[in-house]
């Protein structure tokens, strides 16, 4: 039976099995959230015991990577349900419960995000108090300046506010929408588009906010006015893959069949084929503005993923999260077959993960590695033309730290950066907690 906690954590609405006709009851056997459940729980603990004795805070950053991962997807439902009722789509109502339920786990989520807090100052160079000591050796006259938005009684705030926000959005759409279950009303309808007009731009300032503060916020000296949009095309991708594997999940079992038809699908795969054409161009776009401008203190970021190593892993961004999905997407008869489309789900979620990797493990100080010496973890960066050009002037430039009136950056304006190496902890983190979820959801 439901009580106060759970259905603040878990399900805001009591169980309403026996009043739903049965062919709209999920119907797969209990197994389905026991070996999700199973897989999350022992996924973490394997890599918490394989992560923490190589450095607490690789795996501190391998759990950020699974949490915002898990963050994004949950967001992307939201966006998805607000949309159709936006719209007043008609098309999407077989469909929509999916992403409610993804939605309504905001306040697990929030739950899962603690050891993020408590390790803020192993994951976000900008927590540490020395920095903003004017006339130290560690004293970062950029950071200095960015100190009234970057401090962590703000950034706790800001974390509640999201979370809270997203919360109350969330469940109440959920909350109307079953109840048109059991006591259908016009005035239900009503009421969720009305919590979906208002929450659509709360959604869009908060979500801009959150990619600064969960991921720019590993790299603080770097700055980008499209990474909000960035972070939503991911997010809002990797959501409509996970529904369309859901939807899919549910046909094979039975589970509304003949309500969810193949056409519902083949919207579902148009979604997919969008946004992946839309995340790569918000990518391209974001880079060509840092390419063409040329200026060192901007490129630095993206020299640091470009560098040996990583480089390999843009390459593949460019080709197995746009190219390959483009080229195979395009075809409607992809569209409309089944196994074909749940293939490429999973396929983008996994490169949905592989592009918050490449975001945030670069970030990362060499010497965060108990285990690997940190001569050996470093990778020198290289360029060509007028990107190693503008660096190497940038470098000359630096006067020695005693030089009277000079503020030196700290460390993380080097040019070293971890190599990558095969993301075993990180990928144990993300299964582990992504497995959570999908318990949760189911």
């Amino acid at each position: 039976m439901s009580n106060a906690l759970t259905r603040l954590v878990f399900d805001p609405v009591d169980p309403n099995r026996d009043r739903v006709p049965r062919r709209y009851q999920f119907a797969a056997d209990s197994r389905v959230v026991l070996v999700t459940a199973g897989v999350g729980v022992a996924s973490l603990a394997v890599a918490a015991a394989v992560g923490i004795p190589s450095g607490l805070t690789h795996f501190l950053f391998a759990y950020l990577i699974a949490w915002v991962f898990c963050v994004s997807v949950t967001l992307g439902a939201l966006f998805f349900v607000m949309i159709q009722h936006l719209t007043k789509a008609r098309w999407s109502t077989t469909i929509r419960r999916i992403p409610e339920t993804m939605a309504a786990n905001f306040p697990l989520v929030a739950l899962a995000g603690l050891p993020i807090l408590l390790g803020m100052h192993d994951l976000f160079h900008w927590t540490h108090e020395d920095l903003y000591v004017v006339g130290s050796e560690t004293f970062d006259p950029i950071l200095a300046g960015k100190r009234l938005y970057l401090n962590v009684p703000f950034y706790i705030a800001r974390y509640v506010l999201y979370f809270t926000v997203w919360s109350v959005i969330a469940r109440k759409l959920y909350t109307l929408s079953v109840r048109n279950d059991t006591d259908p009303s016009p005035e239900n309808t009503i009421r969720m588009r009305w919590w979906s007009a208002a929450g659509m731009p709360l959604f869009a300032v908060t979500v801009s906010f959150a990619g600064y503060d969960f991921l720019m916020g590993t790299d603080p000296h770097w700055f980008s006015t499209m990474f909000g949009v960035y972070f939503f095309a991911g997010a809002f991708l990797g959501a409509v893959c996970l529904i369309t594997f859901i939807a899919l999940f549910l046909k094979r079992g039975g589970m509304l069949d003949t309500e969810i038809t193949r056409e519902h699908i083949q919207d579902m795969g148009k979604f997919m084929f969008g946004f992946v054409v839309f995340w790569t161009y918000v990518s391209f776009s974001q880079y060509m503005l840092y390419w063409y401008a040329n200026l060192p203190e901007e490129i630095l970021w993206f020299q640091k993923r470009f560098s040996p190593g990583w480089q390999a892993v843009a390459w593949s961004l460019l080709i197995f999260h746009f190219l390959l999905p483009f080229c195979i997407l395009i075809l409607r008869q992809t569209k409309r077959t089944y196994p074909l489309l749940a293939t490429m789900a999973v396929w983008l979620l996994v490169m949905h993960w592989v592009d918050l990797w490449w975001i945030i493990m670069p970030s990362m100080l060499p010497g965060a590695l108990n285990h690997v010496d940190p001569e050996h973890a470093r990778a020198a960066v290289h360029a060509g033309g007028d990107l190693l050009a503008s660096l190497q002037t940038f470098s000359d430039a630096v006067p020695d730290v005693n030089t009277p009136g000079f503020d030196r950056p700290s460390t993380e304006m080097t040019l070293e950066v971890i190599r990558p190496v095969f993301p075993v902890v990180e990928l144990l983190a993300w299964v582990g907690l992504f497995g959570l979820m999908l318990a949760a959801t189911f």
